[in-house]
């Protein structure tokens, strides 16, 4: 991979590390927000409103399911900007070959060529 590839994917990584990181402030201020009006509220909440809690942890629950898989989206977009900087990037962590310039550029910090990320999801 060329010098001016390398600084077109440093700059998306970096644009995604940047929005990823405004999502994730946003979501951990209106999880911690959520979570203190919940504990804050419920021995006010009558019987009949119970479903109501219900579904308020509900969404309390995926809203955290979604700041750790975008925690963990952010840790590979690091390791991604890491491996521009090792001149390591664009290669496949399982069998080294190079990973499609077409599959980086949809994710630009996928670590996987194509038939090492579908042999792992086929062994699950």
């Amino acid at each position: 991979m060329n010098a001016k590839e390398l600084a077109q994917f440093r700059k998306m990584l970096i644009e995604l590390k940047r929005k990823l990181t405004d999502s994730i402030g946003h979501l951990h201020n209106d999880a911690l927000k959520t979570a203190g009006e919940t504990v804050d509220e419920l021995s006010d909440v009558p019987a009949e409103h119970m479903a109501e809690r219900g579904s308020d942890t509900f969404a309390r629950d995926l809203m955290i399911r979604i700041l750790q898989d975008s925690d963990a989206e952010l840790c590979d977009i690091n390791l991604a900007l890491e491996k521009i900087e090792g001149g390591t990037y664009g290669l496949c962590e399982n069998c080294s070959g190079e990973i499609p310039r077409k599959r980086l550029k949809a994710l630009p910090f996928a670590r996987l060529c194509i038939a090492c990320k579908q042999e792992e999801e086929r062994q699950g």
